[in-house]
């Protein structure tokens, strides 16, 4: 089977294939004078798959994070998820999420031109101290208070509302099907299948259902990059970064989401029905949800192998980035899809049962 190239439609999908804006150390530290008032003296880079985030240090011990939308982001949905950090902010101010900074003329952001030519937004967000739960040893009390926690951002989302919320966003489970085109990316015959084959119960179970789901805007990427921990003790959550993935769609989305990432390399079940237990301790699935979760979980495994493999090919400089999280959806595929290669839902149901 040829490959075929992705094409993008119009405001769908395009910063997939826009490359990643690169600003120099000197240009961000003038943007956040001029135009945040923050006089810094250091900076580093912070790995990020669509934008440009830089961490800048400041007297005083001060550190903020400088995120460079990509131009290909809609403004609209830029703002979007900047207000979503307001508005969480509002509803919920001990959850420990980022911070907004205002620019001088009391904005929350301001619109740079790239030395490319292309025009970006660019955000400052205080910066959350913390060790990467992806470097920080595991326990089921981390677990029980991370997955709570993410039943709490959504609880503190499920009234925002924002012109920008319905876009679309090549990472939402939702849209699964139209990264279909994106299959011959994946280059090893056995997890390919197994992709298709996703793909087909996405459609014959998941479509039909989606009316039947709850609807907010959630989080839609706890993956263990963007969850910090205390260093001194790994089962206190002091950071949730990256609201760069937020989106309207189904509640169970998230948790889908969530849990896809909580197999690990060795594909093991006990942490994921663990987080499920205690996130619907906090917020309850309702029955038909708890009937897709599994090949929700799926598809979000499947859409991980399609994204990162194809745009692995297209940007082979980003490549062990990009493909960071690639094996371990490979595993927990191959895992959750092993005997007669059908999805499994007695494992959820336990899980569920568990937390009553």
């Amino acid at each position: 089977m040829s490959k075929p190239e992705y094409a993008p439609q119009k405001n769908e999908g395009q910063t997939l294939v826009s490359s990643v804006p690169s600003l120099s150390n000197e240009m961000a530290l003038a943007i956040a004078s001029q135009h945040f008032n923050l006089d810094c003296d250091a900076i580093d880079a912070l790995t990020s798959e669509r934008d440009q985030n830089l961490l800048l240090k400041g007297p005083k011990g001060r550190k903020f994070v400088l995120k460079v939308a990509n131009p290909a982001e809609n403004r609209e949905v830029t703002d979007f998820q900047t207000r979503a950090l307001c508005h969480v902010e509002r509803i919920d101010p001990e959850l420990p999420v980022p911070r907004v900074c205002r620019t001088i003329e009391g904005a929350s952001e301001a619109i740079i031109t790239l030395p490319d030519g292309r025009s970006s937004a660019v955000r400052m967000l205080t910066y959350l101290d913390g060790q990467p739960l992806i470097h920080a040893p595991r326990s089921g009390l981390q677990r029980r208070n991370l997955a709570q926690c993410l039943a709490r951002i959504d609880f503190g989302l499920r009234d925002y509302e924002h012109p920008g919320q319905r876009h679309y966003l090549q990472w939402d489970i939702t849209h699964l099907d139209r990264m279909a085109p994106l299959v011959p990316s994946v280059k090893e015959e056995r997890v390919r299948n197994l992709v298709c084959k996703v793909l087909d119960d996405f459609s014959s179970q998941i479509v039909p259902a989606l009316p039947l789901l709850r609807k907010q805007v959630i989080y839609n990427d706890l993956n263990f990059y963007n969850v910090l921990v205390d260093r001194a003790d790994a089962d206190r959550i002091t950071g949730v970064i990256d609201f760069g993935d937020i989106v309207s769609a189904p509640l169970v989305n998230d948790v889908a989401v969530a849990m896809s990432y909580q197999f690990g390399d060795t594909a093991d079940k006990t942490a994921a029905s663990e987080f499920l237990a205690a996130y619907h301790e906090v917020l309850p699935l309702t029955e038909t949800e708890a009937r897709l979760l599994p090949i929700l979980i799926e598809a979000r495994l499947a859409l991980t192998l399609l994204i990162t493999s194809y745009r692995a090919d297209r940007y082979p400089e980003n490549r062990e980035y990009i493909l960071r999280n690639n094996k371990p959806a490979q595993a927990a595929l191959l895992e959750l899809r092993s005997g007669d290669g059908k999805a499994n839902m007695d494992w959820v149901m336990e899980a569920l049962e568990s937390a009553q």
